[in-house]
């Protein structure tokens, strides 16, 4: 591992409030067609073609961007919330399990609960997560990619 840090550059959703949008925002939309005086085909096809719409707005709302910066003895996320720091022992291995629409990275701990974090693919430019990938298997972290 090198002795300089290495910094990376992740787009994150936060999870919770991207579930919240988009699932208001299609209760919205299927109260508001029901409202509508059309034929009901209509309606279905105007709120089918509105979730994509709802999708891409919850996506917005909810970005998260973050910073995963690679020491010689610790991992640090930082994200416009808070700063969260792993010291590599302490790292028994890393998870990346594929979605749709991205990734769910666990990294499990020796001692303490595990950090989840959701990478967002949908509507956002490249990210970093090949090039931390292969700086975290450099550093002899253990990585699963599922």
């Amino acid at each position: 591992m090198q002795s300089n840090p290495q910094t990376f550059y992740l787009s994150t959703l936060h999870r919770g409030k991207y579930m919240f949008i988009l699932l208001t925002s299609i209760l919205l939309i299927g109260i508001g067609m029901s409202k509508v005086p059309i034929q009901e085909i209509y309606k279905i096809i105007i709120a089918l073609l509105m979730v994509p719409l709802a999708l891409y707005f919850a996506i917005k709302c909810a970005t998260l961007d973050s910073t995963w910066r690679l020491d010689t003895d610790t991992l640090t996320i930082s994200n416009s919330k808070k700063t969260v720091v792993f010291p590599l022992s302490n790292i028994s291995h890393i998870r990346n399990l594929r979605r749709s629409g991205g990734n769910l990275i666990i990294i499990n701990q020796n001692k303490g609960s595990a950090f989840r974090t959701w990478r967002n693919k949908l509507f956002q430019k490249e990210d970093d997560l090949p090039l931390l990938t292969q700086a975290i298997k450099e550093a002899n972290i253990e990585y699963y990619d599922m």
